[in-house]
């Protein structure tokens, strides 16, 4: 059995994948993950369990995904 998420973190996660989604068209997985950390560490879920959490819901979205943490550089 896997961690038990809060609703409020299952929403965060939720509403992070499609901000990403609509802002970027891809999910960086390692760094929204560890973002949703930071804003829920009260919860003391582990990185782990949070990055397979955004793992599963960005494949229900089939999503595009990355799984670099570094932040990608736009070219103009």
């Amino acid at each position: 059995m896997g961690p038990l998420f809060s609703p409020t973190l299952m929403d965060d996660v939720t509403q992070t994948i499609h901000a990403a989604l609509t802002m970027n068209g891809i999910v960086n997985i390692p760094k929204l993950a560890e973002e949703i950390r930071k804003r829920n560490e009260a919860e003391n879920i582990a990185l782990e369990d949070i990055t397979a959490e955004l793992l599963n819901q960005a494949q229900r979205h089939s999503a595009a995904m990355e799984f670099d943490g570094r932040t990608l550089a736009v070219q103009s």
